[in-house]
């Protein structure tokens, strides 16, 4: 009989986790979450430029029109406006009548080079950019 305690004994099983248990969980967890919110951000920041390169090639594309049509660009006033969150539309015209439309992304770092993405009559800058 006293053989049968010892075997009941190692037979116990304990409810719940113990700490380190828990822990280790927490950190999976927890690294998940980080991986999960980064590639969201990444996602939104990546539909952000793509809202702007789309709201630029329009623009330019109205610009064109408007020179076929009249052989002036329209101010920036006079076409519409982007309502893209953390961006920032300009535009300048030379002496020439040439356009310039530059977008300011403030979501991208300072020293991002495509942090202000341009797009005129004749070019987009930066190339690496489009």
């Amino acid at each position: 009989m006293e053989g049968n305690d010892i075997a009941n004994e190692s037979q116990i099983f304990k409810d719940g986790f113990t700490l380190v248990e828990a822990l280790a969980v927490l950190a999976i967890v927890s690294i998940l979450s980080l991986a999960t919110t980064t590639a969201i951000i990444s996602s939104w920041q990546l539909s952000q430029v793509n809202q702007v390169k789309a709201y630029l090639l329009s623009i330019q594309s109205m610009q064109s029109r408007s020179w076929l049509e009249s052989g002036v660009y329209l101010p920036l006033t006079a076409l519409p406006q982007a309502n893209i969150a953390k961006v920032s539309i300009a535009q300048t015209m030379s002496q020439s009548g040439e356009y310039e439309v530059a977008a300011t992304l403030f979501f991208k770092k300072q020293d991002d080079s495509c942090r202000v993405i341009k797009i005129s009559e004749t070019s987009l800058a930066p190339k690496e950019c489009w």
